[in-house]
């Protein structure tokens, strides 16, 4: 398989993956909301889940590590923060001193989340 295609299987399973984590994020938080959790801990429930799921979906699933499970898993919790921050950065930066709308900032903003996050994933999280 060309070097090209191998990089294209694992964008479309980290696509797969993050759309099927996503949704269950999002319904642990409305489950959590439902039951009368404050909305705080209603996030912090959802993307709790959000990670854990993450990194085995991303570790099984989307890389197909066979890497030694703690180190990978401080390895993307420290990458999930790096991204985090730079997301918070970039929302920071569009909303501050470009003024940008609140709705498409986040989308911008999310979006080099989840390069900066793949690219993480890819190359120190589960390097060959």
């Amino acid at each position: 398989m060309s070097r090209w295609r191998a990089e294209a299987a694992y964008v479309g399973r980290y696509i797969g993956a993050g759309g099927v984590n996503t949704l269950i994020g999002f319904a642990v938080i409305f489950l959590l909301l439902w039951l009368n959790a404050s909305p705080f801990w209603a996030n912090v429930g959802g993307y709790g889940v959000g990670l854990t799921l993450g990194f085995f979906s991303s570790k099984k699933l989307v890389f197909r590590s066979k890497g030694h499970l703690t180190r990978e898993g401080i390895r993307y919790f420290l990458a999930f923060a790096g991204a985090f921050l730079l997301n918070l950065l970039v929302l920071q930066v569009l909303i501050g001193p470009y003024g940008m709308p609140v709705v498409p900032a986040q989308v911008i903003a999310s979006g080099s989340y989840t390069v900066a996050m793949y690219l993480l994933s890819r190359y120190v999280v589960f390097r060959a």
